[in-house]
């Protein structure tokens, strides 16, 4: 049996969907704590490579930070993912779930944490 690979990146959930720019683990390199991550940015994926389409159109018109997302990326110290997050994703074991299905999670393998970064701004 395969195992699937875990991964990191980026994501936004909408629609109870998970809308992601994702890379295994095993492709990152370290920072100096020990902190797995990747180059991703959700303003370029959003604006410049309309990473919502095509399933979901009517989003041409939002602007990236007005819907819910996060980051996870791996600590290599204490062997957990972290998924960064607005409260709506924190708070709910829904969208927790669905992260974790898109990124070969293993959910007792991660941390929720709650980042002003990714709070959800409306124009």
């Amino acid at each position: 049996m395969k195992t699937k690979l875990p991964h990191i990146g980026i994501f936004w959930v909408y629609k109870s969907t998970i809308i992601a720019k994702v890379m295994p683990l095993n492709r990152a390199k370290p920072d100096s704590l020990s902190l797995y991550d990747c180059d991703f940015s959700h303003q370029v994926e959003w604006e410049e490579h309309r990473i919502y389409l095509p399933c979901f159109p009517e989003l041409i018109a939002v602007e990236y930070q007005e819907i819910s997302r996060g980051r996870v990326i791996y600590s290599g110290n204490s062997k957990f993912f972290k998924i960064y997050a607005d409260r709506k994703v924190v708070e709910s074991i829904e969208f927790q779930t669905l992260v974790c299905d898109k990124f070969n999670l293993i959910p007792s393998q991660c941390t929720w944490k709650l980042d002003k970064h990714y709070r959800i701004f409306t124009s």
